[in-house]
């Protein structure tokens, strides 16, 4: 007979790891992780120029709280106090833990950590190990569960469906997963269920998120979770011949923006939208800082995304070029912003790759590591799919409305309209040890094995009626939601693809290129017409906001600003609107406590 695990954790990221060994640590031992690919996922496969940890301030001389932490986290709006309270009050132990366990963030000679601002920040919380952050987060996590802790970890196993029992109080029973092995469903009975399976990166075609970045929020939408803030996406430029953001130092060096056409003429086109050359070079130096596409900013550094994405709608390639300076560079014509950074960095070289080699030298290794020089070669980039700053809507302890399943890390809303850079891999780690609690005192209870062995048989006979045809192909759709959904979204075009893919759902074929790819395409499928739905329902009330410029009748409707004060909640066809908690002010009674605690 199966055993039936106390938990299980979907995915072998940062997150799932964390959970694993969170949930080890308060003595829940009789667990497992399940993942389709050890290797794979965004965590272990993806950064930036110095892939930024977000955390309370910990230099030694910064004034900070968690409260502070807080409000700047809440501070894009549409953003629930308490869960931004959680993640800031909690950001210190865990960040330790990561440190205890071997990973290298810097330290100044007393051991204190000093830090730098990110975005939407106040304060000098941000600190980095370098481009590979959370890659060395997930080793670290990594060698713990697996070696010290000696977790199970189920691999190959792609979950193709969430056992629930009960009609209107639902809790979990297991999973259903496709063995990519033998191409055949295997159940798993749990009494509780973590998914830390990442973001929906399988809806955009222009996407930062690794290739082998897939996500399984379609299976979760189909076992009934509500969704949070789902519209609400980051956006911003990266490189995509090798996909990798190309913020921070990647800008604040103020590279040349080149446009090439069809018939290879080539010219600097950023001067034209802002103005002057040296307007221009002051944009790309704030794009360092600024790097999400900001509706507020369309007039600002923002106005660089909207350039680079009409130059590639008009056909044309647009490309980095390192090896020279801009159109009409001068530091005696760079904002003092700009120039004080260059010269406290001693990053006043002649050429941008000169400066980035001064400035960071570990993002030149990153593009030389997969064959990208940047002293010689172009760097070919777009406007790209990022992060997800809604998901599935969770509680203060991440449980979904369905009792005993959780969501953490990128999968879960836990952000509003925008976030300070760095905050989504401290959330990794709050909400792994967050659950994990929980846990601990909800696992005596009994589930129905029945209803997953069902579910099992039920796999089993699609899975051998299915037939392959190589013709079935639609990867055009998440090319369509980048071109009508991503940052520029217009009404009429989202409605014509809203219809066109749930035509699709209707008559998806028991056919496809092979099984893998059909649940792929299905999960993209419900992915991709929940969003579509959100945005159809939500923006024409709330306007243009956050990561996104919504157009009616070809004009851009403005924000309505009184919504940033609410969740917008997607449950099934309905959207409806959360008012937003404040961020908790502490009663700081100690001795209340220390009487509540036991010893």
């Amino acid at each position: 007979m199966k055993k039936i695990y106390d938990a299980i954790i979907i995915g072998s990221g940062a997150a799932g790891y964390a959970a694993a060994d969170r949930l080890f640590c308060e003595g829940v031992t009789n667990i497992a992780v399940v993942t389709e690919g050890r290797l794979s996922g965004t965590s272990r496969n993806t950064g930036s120029d110095k892939q930024t940890y977000y955390k309370l301030a910990m230099d030694g001389c910064s004034e900070d709280s968690a409260r502070k932490m807080a409000l700047d986290i809440c501070s894009g709006g549409s953003c629930d106090g308490e869960k931004a309270y959680i993640q800031a009050v909690n950001s210190q132990r865990c960040f330790l833990r990561l440190c205890e366990y071997g990973v290298k963030f810097p330290t100044d000679s007393f051991g204190g950590f000093p830090g730098y601002k990110t975005d939407h920040d106040s304060s000098m919380r941000a600190t980095s190990a370098g481009p590979l952050t959370s890659k060395f987060m997930t080793q670290a996590l990594e060698d713990v569960v697996l070696n010290k802790n000696a977790t199970p970890l189920l691999d190959n196993l792609q979950v193709i469906k969430i056992v629930t029992e009960g009609i209107k109080d639902r809790r979990v029973c297991g999973i259903v997963a496709l063995n990519r092995k033998t191409g055949q469903p295997e159940s798993i009975f749990a009494k509780n269920i973590i998914v830390a399976s990442g973001a929906p990166a399988c809806i955009y075609e222009r996407s930062v998120y690794p290739e082998s970045q897939h996500g399984m929020t379609g299976v979760l939408i189909s076992a009934g979770v509500r969704l949070c803030n789902f519209s609400q996406w980051q956006y911003g430029l990266a490189s995509t011949d090798f996909r990798w953001n190309v913020s921070g130092s990647f800008m604040q060096v103020i590279p040349r923006f080149v446009s090439v056409g069809e018939d290879s003429d080539e010219r600097e086109f950023l001067p034209e939208y802002a103005g002057s050359a040296e307007a221009a070079n002051n944009l790309v130096f704030l794009k360092g800082y600024q790097w999400p596409f900001c509706s507020e900013r369309t007039e600002g550094s923002s106005k660089i995304d909207l350039a680079v994405d009409e130059q590639i709608r008009n056909g044309r390639r647009v490309y980095l070029d390192y090896t020279k300076n801009p159109e009409g560079f001068a530091f005696s014509s760079l904002s003092d912003e700009a120039l004080g950074y260059l010269e406290n960095a001693g990053a006043e070289a002649e050429t941008p790759i000169e400066r980035l080699a001064l400035l960071n030298p570990k993002a030149i290794a990153v593009y030389a590591g997969h064959g990208i020089d940047l002293r010689s070669q172009r760097l070919r980039i777009g406007v790209c799919a990022q992060h997800n700053n809604g998901g599935v809507y969770t509680d203060c302890d991440y449980q979904t409305n369905i009792e005993g399943l959780y969501v953490i890390g990128e999968a879960a809303g836990s952000f509003g309209l925008a976030r300070p850079g760095g905050s989504a891999l401290n959330d990794t780690q709050v909400g792994a040890l967050v659950c994990a609690r929980r846990i601990k005192n909800h696992i005596s209870r009994e589930i129905n094995r029945d209803a997953v062995i069902d579910e099992e048989k039920r796999y089993a006979a699609k899975v051998s009626g299915f037939k392959t045809a190589p013709e079935v192909d639609y990867s055009y759709i998440p090319r369509k939601m980048s071109n009508f959904a991503a940052f520029i979204r217009d009404k009429e075009k989202c409605e014509a693809l809203l219809g066109e893919i749930t035509a699709l759902l209707k008559t998806y074929p028991a056919k496809h290129r092979g099984i893998e790819q059909y649940f792929y395409d299905l999960d993209m499928l419900i992915c991709a017409r929940a969003l579509l739905k959100t945005v159809l329902l939500e923006m024409p009330l709330t306007g243009s906001r956050g990561g996104a410029v919504f157009a009616d009748g070809g004009k851009i409707v403005p924000e309505n600003r009184k919504y940033r004060e609410y969740l917008t909640i997607t449950d099934g066809e309905e959207i409806s609107f959360e008012k937003t908690s404040p961020v908790p002010l502490p009663d700081g009674a100690f001795e209340k406590y220390l009487a509540e605690t036991e010893v």
